[in-house]
């Protein structure tokens, strides 16, 4: 079973002690006790006297991204006493671990950091290790590109000792819970928010809850959501809660991937065979030429959402926000006759106003068209909005003028509102002076963005981008697990993500 590792590391040692245990009654199986973060020359006597879980010993050199300070004689003794101690890992930097003796059962773990790159001869650097009397390997390299890390992580493979290996930085963040699946001993989390150990770091609490990452094996299907920037996505917790819910051995994961750089993600992490990927900004309309199959919606609309691969590595797209936009905004605005299934669409010969002509657009705009609606399309990029407007039968609008449009209903498929920038607004107050009208947000974090704010204090009806989310999450786990999803266990993880509902 892969162990979460807590980094522990504080100023004083009563706080180091305290920490210690909050992190075993948050659920960490081991922690590491970060000793250069000490301010004062470490009592391991006092720090040990109660040991409540396993441990990992490290004191880390400033060249290596810690705190330590003092002379390396100094350092080196302490690292010796922590042994003789007994604590059950010590880790030892590659150019130190030949001078340090194995003694009694403290297991070794030989550590080579590069805070700045990721080095071109990572092979011999593993292999330099390996030579140290290691019983774990630990590879801790800056990562610039999803290639540095593929490159990092794929050094467990087939790796002759259990292999620690972390791509630091957003781009490598995958690489801290994938590692489990290519035989990483543990995976190392942050635990105080306002200490950050390492670019990247994923948390105690989202290893667990989000990633399930005691659950992850050699027998792990993979799965990704792709997107620049990516760090905000909630797909992870919603579809891995729903993964283990079913008891399905899959988990989910973030890739970071820059626009224009879609074909070198898949080229650079063909090794790990992907099953599929929700796909989100900038990359929706970007995917379609890569795609060897697509289903009728992603024709139509010229953009994907989801992107399933087959065994002989074939590519079949979908498009899951057609479906889920259109079920969204006609249960809120509801149908004249519910009992008649050939009863118009509530959005026929209404009047509705989309901000954006992105990939997040494009199949609300095709849905909205089929069903009857007048568009406006108002885009900051005047000629993007022309040409999709063109392409639904619509018309374009200026940016600038785009509050004093006339509009039954209003569809933010910008990202403008998202987490952090909460505080944005794609529409100023001025534009919600009309009572009635129905404003859709597709922007899901924050649930309450500014915009809907602003248009429920003027009595407009609301549809927040949390309910269009989890339908399309659903309708993209169906295509992932091949059942129907749970919906309520992704609903309930996404309101848990959204702060909610508080963690148990």
């Amino acid at each position: 079973m892969a162990v979460i590792c807590a980094t522990i590391g504080r100023g004083r040692h009563s706080a180091m002690i305290e920490e210690w245990k909050a992190a075993a009654a948050a659920g960490a199986d081991m922690v590491e006790l970060r000793i250069d973060c000490l301010r004062h020359e470490p009592d391991l006597q006092r720090l040990l006297a109660e040991r409540v879980t396993p441990l990992v010993f490290t004191i880390r050199r400033g060249a290596d991204g810690g705190m330590w300070r003092g002379r390396e004689e100094q350092r080196r003794a302490i690292l010796r006493e922590a042994i003789a101690l007994g604590v059950d890992y010590i880790d030892l930097e590659d150019d130190v671990a030949g001078e340090i003796r194995r003694f009694g059962k403290t297991k070794r773990i030989v550590s080579h950091h590069d805070l700045k790159k990721t080095p071109a001869d990572l092979d011999e650097i593993v292999a330099r290790c390996a030579e140290k009397d290691p019983d774990v390997v630990k590879i801790a390299a800056n990562a610039a590109t999803l290639a540095d890390a593929s490159r990092i992580l794929k050094l467990g493979v087939d790796a002759k000792h259990p292999t620690i290996a972390i791509a630091m930085g957003e781009p490598g963040r995958f690489t801290r819970v994938l590692n489990a699946k290519y035989g990483a001993p543990f995976s190392y989390a942050g635990f105080n928010p306002e200490r950050v150990f390492a670019a990247g770091m994923l948390y105690l609490n989202e290893l667990k809850k989000d990633y399930f990452y005691d659950r992850i094996d050699a027998d792990t299907e993979v799965y990704g959501v792709v997107g620049d920037p990516i760090g905000h996505s909630l797909s992870p917790a919603i579809h891995n809660a729903a993964f283990r819910e079913l008891g399905l051995n899959k988990v989910l994961v973030p890739f970071q991937v820059p626009k224009g750089e879609l074909e070198d993600f898949f080229r650079d992490l063909d090794w790990i065979g992907i099953k599929g990927c929700s796909v989100t900004i900038p990359h929706k309309e970007d995917l379609v030429p890569l795609l060897d199959r697509k289903e009728n919606a992603v024709e139509r609309v010229g953009a994907c959402n989801t992107v399933v691969t087959d065994a002989e590595g074939l590519r079949a797209g979908y498009n899951t926000d057609y479906r889920a936009a259109m079920e969204s905004l006609e249960e809120v605005m509801k149908r004249e006759d519910e009992h008649d299934p050939d009863a118009p669409s509530p959005l026929l010969d209404k009047q509705v106003l989309i901000l954006g002509a992105g990939g997040v657009a494009r199949p609300i705009a095709f849905g909205l068209a089929r069903r009857g609606a007048a568009l406006t399309i108002a885009n900051r990029h005047d000629e993007r909005a022309v040409r999709l407007a063109e392409e639904v039968g619509g018309r374009a609008a200026n940016w600038g003028a785009r509050a004093v449009q006339i509009a039954d209903v209003v569809v933010n498929c910008t990202p403008v509102g998202m987490h952090p920038n909460v505080d944005d607004t794609p529409l100023p107050p001025a534009a919600f002076q009309r009572s009635g009208i129905v404003v859709f947000d597709t922007v899901y974090h924050p649930e309450n963005t500014m915009m809907l704010k602003l248009a429920r204090e003027r009595g407009c009806k609301t549809l927040t981008g949390v309910d269009m989310f989890v339908r399309q999450a659903a309708l993209q786990f169906k295509l992932y697990a091949g059942r129907d999803a749970p919906v309520d266990v992704m609903r309930a993880a996404l309101k848990r993500k959204l702060g909610v509902v508080k963690d148990q």
